[in-house]
């Protein structure tokens, strides 16, 4: 008969040897659990975050989240211990696709990754208003459509930088609204051929019309030929000029201004883009102005180069110089807008004093300007009347221009001054309701009859006044495809042997590229 001693002494010998089996030599357990890996997982945009959901695995007390950008390389984890089952991932960027796995973990290990779980990031709509004084440097951004309220001023020392593919908005509720660049101040509007930056009216789309807003203003320290205290600005613009020849606003290339213009009070215009008493240290080039109130382009003096420009369905003159403008100009093209137009060219010397120096004096090569209509009929009496109207003591030369289309005259020269200074040669009127002016003073053809190699003849412009898809290209084997003479040396201008802006063998031309636009200038 067993002692209850003895019973006692059994019973905790079995529970011992029922535990010592349990484990194994290392007094581990042999058969660790793991949780299964999380199921039902899915993104989801949460404004501009992705949260990640997924069901729990049992047996998990945390997870990990990992992400990768597609095509971006292997998962790294966004969160390393979620105890829930979501994650707000805060760190996507705008216009990328990402995938999303989920791990469970415990005190076993980790689960396998879960299912991945895809999604897209759209581009961003940001936006923001550009108004007031730019004194210091002020980076914009393309992925941000801007608002320009008001007078905005890039002041002395200043510096405005527009990356390739940026929209500003010309505010049409708040006028005059303008950007400004003052003398000292800096505009580095960098866009590209495929990536412009376009200026335009805060108006929807098919609601824009000309005079919108107000434009773009350049003042620089080159020379003007008014006296110092008078080489102010149009348009409260502010004052310009000087003596650095060379001065540097920056760059301008790419760009296009639309539906700009505005009459601060009679007289005293806004332009689409006005340059006033630019130097020959800025860089100006692939330029368009599109539906504008006032002039397209126009210089008040100045050193400044400017080539590949395009004026469309300007209200008043497509290019303007005058005030001493003495840089070099090549491939400028005007559409008229058959409507509402003045001038392909309007230029001047002084319009105070026509021995006034420095004269007005470019070289400027390669012009197509096209005025409203065959013969210069069409549109509305009264429009778009002289291609090139010369006056006031001006100088310079124009070379290698096709005038066609216009309403009263292709050629107008004024004032006996202007005669001993300017030469037009190598160029061709043609199909305008006259020619030449048929006004009394006659210099138009005494400048005319000067000037080597000039032309009354039909260029074979292929279609030249279709405003959606122009073809300014001259026939291969008219007037127009030999004959331009090589530009000054030292104008850093391209010799080219055909007349008007647009090479007669391109196969695609300049002006038909993604940076500019052509259509109706009522569609807004």
């Amino acid at each position: 008969m067993f002692s209850i001693r003895r019973m006692k002494i059994l019973a905790f010998g079995l529970a011992a040897a029922v535990a010592i089996g349990a484990c194994d030599d290392s007094g581990t357990d042999p058969d660790p659990q793991p949780p299964a890996a999380p199921g039902g997982v899915t993104a989801t945009l949460s404004g501009a975050d992705v949260t990640v959901s997924w069901s729990a695995s049992s047996g998990a007390t945390s997870y990990r989240v990992q992400r990768r950008q597609v095509g971006g390389g292997a998962f790294a984890d966004v969160a390393a211990s979620v105890t829930g089952t979501s994650y707000t991932d805060t760190g996507v960027a705008a216009g990328n696709t990402y995938q999303y796995q989920v791990i469970a973990v415990n005190a076993d290990g980790a689960s396998p990754a879960s299912a991945l779980a895809e999604i897209a990031v759209p581009a961003e709509n940001r936006t923001a208003i550009l108004n007031g004084t730019i004194s210091g440097t002020r980076q914009l951004s393309a992925d941000t459509t801007y608002t320009l309220q008001g007078i905005v001023t890039v002041e002395d020392g200043g510096i405005l930088r527009i990356p390739a593919g940026t929209l500003l908005l010309g505010d049409a509720a708040v006028q005059p609204t303008a950007l400004i660049v003052r003398t000292g101040g800096q505009i580095f509007a960098e866009g590209t051929e495929t990536n412009p930056i376009v200026f335009t009216s805060s108006r929807p789309a098919g609601q824009r019309v000309a005079g919108d807003w107000g434009g773009v203003v350049i003042n620089g320290l080159s020379q003007c030929n008014f006296p110092a205290d008078e080489c102010v600005g149009e348009g409260s613009s502010g004052q310009y000029g000087g003596t650095d020849l060379a001065d540097n606003s920056g760059v301008f290339k790419y760009v296009r201004i639309e539906y700009a213009g505005f009459e601060v009070s009679f007289g005293n215009e806004l332009n689409a883009l006005t340059l006033n008493g630019v130097g020959s240290g800025t860089e100006l080039h692939h330029v368009q102005t599109h539906d504008g109130l006032d002039d397209g382009f126009e210089w008040f003096g100045g050193t400044v180069d400017a080539t590949h420009l395009i004026a469309t369905d300007i209200s008043d003159d497509s290019f303007d110089y005058s005030t001493g403008w003495s840089g070099n100009g090549q491939f400028w093209i005007a559409l008229q807008n058959p409507d509402d137009a003045d001038t392909g060219f309007e230029v001047d010397g002084n319009e105070d004093d026509f021995d006034a120096q420095p004269f007005t004096n470019p070289n400027v090569w390669n012009v197509t300007l096209v005025g409203k209509g065959v013969g210069g009929q069409g549109g509305t009496a009264g429009e778009s009347t002289i291609g090139m109207l010369l006056r006031r003591g001006t100088g310079g030369t124009v070379m290698c221009a096709i005038v066609t289309g216009f309403g009263t005259a292709g050629l107008d020269v004024d004032n006996p001054e202007t005669v001993g200074r300017l030469t037009v040669g190598s160029s061709i009127l043609f199909s305008n309701a006259n020619d030449l002016s048929t006004d009394s003073d006659g210099f138009q053809a005494t400048v005319w009859n000067a000037g080597a190699g000039n032309q009354i003849a039909d260029p074979g412009l292929a279609d030249p006044f279709d405003r959606d898809a122009p073809d300014f290209r001259p026939a291969a084997t008219g007037p127009a495809a030999t004959g331009c003479p090589a530009p000054p040396a030292n104008s850093g201008l391209e010799t080219v042997d055909y007349i008007g802006a647009v090479d007669p063998a391109a196969t695609t031309p300049w002006y038909m590229a993604a940076w500019t636009r052509w259509g109706d200038p009522n569609a807004g």
